[in-house]
């Protein structure tokens, strides 16, 4: 019996095999196509016509092309082996091999009919593709071949089959695997088609592929057996239901039933983790040869609307995604209403949390670990000491975890007494679950050695060069001059001190209007105290962002920084790379980053300090001048973005290196 008399019958009555278990074909599909993704995996959104218009496309091209119809099982496997997602990330063509999938890409805006089932497809490639391109069967034994080789010809009469290999059943030597090249660049094949089972064939393709300089290499499963009538097809209603699978199982249950099990679960749960615990970063996107998947935690977000971890987090996660790196930053659902997928290159996950002061951190932080322990990423990077006791959870899960402190966060006074004890604690978990700890000044280094007898890695950060033009909307915006306004910009926090700058400028001679720039957050009631010491000539102007922050900072006279949290201020390092002229709270930390470059206040009376010096600068612009000048120096010479994303990629090779 013929080949087309062997399926017909399976397809159901009337129907034709091109139909393909009742569906029909949309022509000009190819033109249409897109990458839809499921489970973070770029499927693409085709049908049997367009994936072989999509294949002939490949092998025009002078390099080696790579397909593979994936299923459920592939797919799963991707998502949870990072290795083999890399895999499939390398691939020039997915395939959706499975109902699931297409009911997958439906609900992501795919208008897809049917499957590309692997089987079918390579009966529709052999029927359709142009000769007198040539072909090539690696996989499965010489009888099955010979058989496959027959119906092959029955498909297509004119086929040219240039060759067919049985691989040996053992464990493949390099001897082995250069043989096998050798027989198959020989051949001078277009097109290889691979039946190995599992995901050991989507392996062999990319381990190999270096070895071959043309050729489309195909893998499409189990089609040898099925297509050289060895084994039957599930029954077209079956197919269409999405319970090939079943069938398979009915009919080997012994060799089946464990991947099933296993490969189905986690395609159920993988699901159920996406759409209910938040939209997680889109695509494998494979990092570059030698390049990590990396995730950052515990911050609010990108882009940076709020603190110093937030705009590490943009600085450094850009340029590491700019370098081949794999990044995904995990924001607060309703910080991000717009929800953009990507920012500078960074894919971006959406999750809740529970808004209070205390609980919004962790309990985000938390679903967000648990997000990331599923997508098992080489490196984690946590951001703040509150966080260090989830370090375990990713550590399980096979990633490297690095933990930035922050300063001495449980001194700060926003924090009740057990969320002092906590983060304190945390201060020694970080030690315990960690790989490595990083501290932005030295006076923490050189307290967790005293402490704990622990040495962190010292890393601060870099500032992005500034410009002092740009636009004056924002200051006509607050009756503003350019160079005569002082500045302060942050959280309106107790550890912070807007309190003691608005007191001093009370006594500050002059008209220089004072600018406070930043939002209260869950320190209501001290905005509110802020709020009433409010002046003529001070101006709480909430937080801005953006470039209406960059127009404040280019244009301001002078810059304050009245607080003494023990601890590197980006904020600062950002004014120093403005070139402002900087007013700045005496304390090693501080004294640390900017060296001699600001005009320190403080001793026994900071308040009557500070509006001496402010006075005497806001008349002396020769000194203003100079300050500046000394600032923008310092912070590019001191403090450069790409010297510390340099030392950051080489902590993270170091910690991939060491699993």
């Amino acid at each position: 019996m013929s080949l087309l008399g062997r399926l017909e019958p399976r397809l159901g009555e009337g129907k034709k095999l091109d139909v393909k278990a009742g569906v029909g074909l949309k022509r000009g599909m190819v033109a249409k196509s897109k990458s839809v993704e499921v489970l973070g995996v770029g499927l693409m959104a085709t049908d049997y016509h367009g994936a072989v218009g999509l294949v002939a496309e490949l092998a025009k091209r002078e390099k080696p092309g790579t397909v593979t119809a994936c299923n459920t099982h592939l797919v799963a496997l991707a998502r949870h082996q990072p290795d083999f997602g890399r895999v499939l990330g390398g691939f020039d063509l997915l395939l959706p091999d499975g109902m699931p999938l297409i009911w997958s890409m439906r609900r992501n805006g795919a208008d897809l009919q049917d499957r590309v089932y692997g089987p079918y497809f390579m009966e529709e490639a052999l029927k359709n593709l142009p000769r007198p391109w040539r072909h090539f069967f690696f996989g499965g034994t010489e009888s099955c071949l010979r058989q496959l080789s027959e119906a092959a010809r029955q498909i297509q009469p004119d086929v040219e089959i240039v060759g067919t290999l049985s691989p040996p059943f053992r464990v493949w030597t390099e001897k082995d695997e250069e043989g096998f090249a050798e027989t198959i660049r020989k051949s001078g094949a277009d097109f290889i088609w691979v039946a190995l089972g599992g995901d050991r064939q989507e392996r062999w393709v990319a381990k190999n592929l270096p070895r071959y300089s043309r050729g489309v290499f195909i893998a499409v499963g189990d089609a040898f057996e099925l297509l050289a009538g060895r084994r039957a097809f599930a029954p077209a209603g079956m197919q269409k239901a999405g319970l090939t699978w079943l069938y398979r199982l009915w009919q080997e249950p012994r060799r089946l039933f464990p991947r099933y099990l296993k490969f189905n679960s986690l395609f159920l749960f993988y699901t159920f983790l996406d759409r209910w615990l938040g939209t997680g970063p889109k695509g494998v996107r494979a990092p570059k040869p030698g390049k990590q998947k990396i995730a950052f935690l515990g911050c609010r977000g990108v882009p940076a609307r709020y603190s110093g971890f937030e705009t590490l987090v943009e600085d450094l996660g850009a340029r590491l995604a700019e370098r081949g790196h794999a990044v995904t930053v995990y924001n607060r659902s309703h910080l991000y209403p717009d929800r953009p997928a990507e920012v500078r290159g960074m894919r971006i996950a959406y999750l809740p949390s529970i808004r209070t002061k205390s609980l919004e951190t962790i309990s985000h932080t938390l679903l967000a670990v648990i997000h990331a322990a599923v997508r098992r990423f080489d490196v984690v990077y946590l951001c703040g000491v509150g966080n260090s006791a989830l370090a375990g959870i990713l550590k399980l899960a096979g990633s490297r975890v690095i933990v930035n402190v922050d300063g001495d966060d449980f001194r700060r006074l926003k924090w009740h007494p057990f969320a002092k004890w906590w983060l304190k604690k945390s201060e020694k978990w970080a030690t315990k679950l960690s790989d490595v700890v990083i501290a932005d000044n030295h006076t923490v280094v050189e307290r967790y050695e005293r402490d704990y007898g622990f040495k962190t890695t010292y890393l601060s950060y870099g500032t992005p060069k500034r410009s002092n033009g740009g636009g004056e909307e924002t200051l006509k915006m607050f009756g503003l001059k350019t160079g005569e306004y002082v500045l302060y910009v942050g959280r309106l926090t107790p550890e912070n001190r807007p309190d003691l700058l608005v007191r001093a400028y009370g006594k500050v001679l002059g008209d220089w209007p004072c600018v406070i720039v930043g939002g209260a957050g869950y320190e209501q009631e001290y905005g509110v105290s802020l709020h009433q010491m409010e002046g003529n000539r001070v101006k709480l102007v909430g937080p801005i962002y953006g470039g209406g922050y960059r127009e404040l900072s280019a244009h301001c006279g002078i810059f304050v920084l009245p607080g003494t949290v023990e601890a590197t201020r980006l904020v600062l390092l950002d004014q120093m790379g403005f070139g402002n002229a900087i007013v700045w709270h005496d304390c090693p930390a501080t004294r640390e980053v900017i060296g001699k470059t600001g005009l320190a206040f403080g001793g026994e009376e900071p308040e009557r300090d500070l509006a001496e010096k402010l006075t005497v600068l806001i008349g002396d612009p020769a000194e203003r001048e100079r300050l500046s000048k000394a600032a923008r120096a310092r912070a590019e010479g001191s403090y450069s973005w790409e010297k510390v994303t340099d030392r950051y990629e080489r902590i993270f090779q170091e910690l991939t290196t060491k699993k």
